[in-house]
């Protein structure tokens, strides 16, 4: 699915990847993290190989390789929301290199956004202990995600 064309080419329709930091983005992310009290947030889309940071807080990249991508779960599933209140308990991230080995993250919780019904990223969080989320939180990340999809929707006139 990563590599699923109609996919890639509603993200390339974008115009975003590997363009510079916007202040609406990195708003997100500093939101979405103070929501969740974690370290690290981003504003993450899903290109062919890699997982490009839009907005990143937490973390000295801009980018990630596909296959340590925890955002591939969104490729697969039908779910809009993922939640890993520890990842050590769940099968599809127990044994992944980024949670057995460092920065060993313990929680998880994302957001797809879709453009035209296509996956295009996620706004998620991270942290390196679990946590229990609330129900408030689960819709603060909701209505965010929304607000990421708008302002991606909002630079070509796709929605």
């Amino acid at each position: 699915m990563r590599h699923n064309t109609a996919r890639l080419a509603t993200l390339k329709q974008l115009t975003i990847l590997d363009t510079a930091p916007e202040v609406v983005f990195d708003d997100l992310t500093r939101t979405v993290a103070g929501a969740f009290g974690v370290p690290i947030a981003m504003v993450n889309l899903l290109d062919a190989d890699r997982d490009w940071f839009k907005s990143c807080l937490g973390l000295p990249f801009s980018e990630s390789p596909a296959e340590t991508s925890f955002c591939e779960v969104f490729l697969t599933s039908p779910q809009d929301i993922v939640i890993v209140e520890d990842t050590t308990k769940d099968p599809r991230f127990a044994s992944h290199p980024l949670v057995v080995g460092p920065p060993r993250v313990r929680f998880y919780a994302a957001a797809r956004l879709a453009v035209k019904g296509d996956t295009v990223g996620t706004l998620c969080v991270y942290d390196t202990v679990p946590r229990q989320v609330s129900k408030d939180q689960i819709e603060q990340l909701e209505v965010l995600s929304r607000a990421a999809v708008e302002s991606l929707a909002a630079r070509t006139g796709l929605y």
